[in-house]
């Protein structure tokens, strides 16, 4: 999503914004207003989810105390000052650019919590695919896991938090990255400000809302193949944002009948408790 945005102060200021994952088109809005003798940025966050922004600008005839570029948080719904720059001159010129991701870059994830496997207790699942997985967990996706679920298999949540994005209208998937966007899914917030998110959930398959707070083993939806998919499974990760164009996966471990899961293994039963 890339739009753009144009203010005249004195001078022409052109900025440009690029939205690296789905949110409402007019969610984030980093932009400049004059006030007085100074120029003013202010960021702004519309949605329920923390995101990181990386912002940019270039200047002439203003004077600024901070060192640009900068990476900020704007937690959710809020609007915070960004940049005051002074106006030295009558004739200036700014021009501005930034990217935005979900998440906090400040999220420390608690390294002691033990996650709940995303199914109903007492039944198991098979891992089709862990952590490095050579199909596609990879890079951003390192520490994902993919469960062999059958379509309109409960899905619940591994941990508590805050329903932050949902999607469930689509009913399109493929083993090709071009059905990426159609994938269906939850996203949950959890107190130390990473994220969780359940993908290729079943058309219609989410029984949750965007700021629905949610309990560890609450119902969230049921399995599908939507998306990028070779077949019904459950994809499953935990992640911060690095900056506003990036994130990184994070490993989590799991509590099974047998006891802890540090890591999960590939072609293995694990039975949810």
């Amino acid at each position: 999503m890339i739009k753009n945005r144009i203010i005249t102060l004195i001078v022409l200021l052109f900025f440009a914004c690029t939205s690296f994952l789905v949110a409402s088109e007019d969610g984030v809005k980093v932009k400049a207003r004059q006030a007085g003798e100074y120029v003013i940025v202010d960021g702004i966050n519309k949605n329920p989810f923390s995101i990181t922004v990386s912002y940019g600008a270039s200047y002439v005839n203003l004077t600024s105390n901070i060192e640009l570029p900068l990476l900020f948080v704007l937690k959710p719904f809020s609007k915070k000052e960004i940049l005051k720059l002074h106006i030295d001159k009558n004739k200036f010129s700014f021009k501005a650019d930034y990217d935005w991701t979900i998440g906090s870059k400040d999220a420390e994830h608690d390294k002691n919590y033990v996650y709940r496997f995303p199914y109903k207790l007492g039944t198991k699942e098979m891992v089709s695919q862990g952590f490095n997985g050579k199909f596609s967990h990879y890079g951003k996706s390192q520490y994902a896991v993919d469960f062999n679920m059958k379509e309109g298999t409960g899905v619940y949540a591994a941990r508590e938090g805050v329903v932050v994005q949902t999607k469930s209208d689509s009913n399109i998937g493929g083993v090709n990255r071009s059905f990426e966007k159609h994938a269906n899914y939850v996203t949950i917030e959890h107190s130390d400000g990473t994220l969780a998110t359940y993908s290729h959930l079943k058309q219609k398959g989410v029984v949750v809302k965007v700021g629905d707070k949610v309990q560890k083993g609450e119902l969230l939806g049921y399995s599908g193949k939507t998306g990028y998919s070779q077949g019904p499974h459950l994809h499953f990760i935990v992640y911060k944002a690095t900056d506003g164009k990036g994130r990184e996966s994070i490993p989590v471990k799991f509590m099974s009948v047998k006891g802890v899961v540090v890591k999960v293994i590939k072609n293995q039963w694990y039975i949810a408790k």
